[in-house]
């Protein structure tokens, strides 16, 4: 299953440690979302890094396969063995343009997958 929605509200932030990147169709109540963060808590990289979205009830971890990240959308593509889980198979969110907040989201980017397995693609 593909999700796509248009965002109109990414948020990058820090908070007790936890490295965290929310996009959504809204800033108070989005119908579509996507949340990922990770908490570096001894563990494997791949298992600190969780996405939740509108139609996961909790995050999962390890889930994330490739990132896709460019000036008007992100792409986020899902790992077979966690497609049921995240009840995605692919994630298109369409960024707002011209958005102040891309250098900041590009930087969370970075920093969230790296040293992750995942494969990042930023252009």
């Amino acid at each position: 299953m593909r999700i796509e929605f248009t965002a109109s509200t990414v948020s990058c932030y820090t908070e007790n440690d936890v490295l965290t990147i929310g996009v959504g169709d809204d800033p108070v109540s989005p119908k579509n979302y996507i949340i990922i963060s990770r908490l570096d808590d001894g563990g494997s990289v791949d298992d600190s890094i969780g996405i939740q979205t509108h139609l996961s009830e909790a995050e999962v971890s390890d889930a994330i396969k490739e990132i896709y990240l460019s000036l008007d959308k992100l792409i986020i593509k899902i790992e077979d063995r966690k497609k049921d889980d995240v009840h995605a198979s692919e994630i298109v969110a369409l960024l707002p343009r011209d958005d102040p907040g891309f250098d900041q989201l590009k930087k969370y980017v970075h920093e969230i997958f790296y040293g992750s397995s995942v494969h990042i693609n930023v252009n």
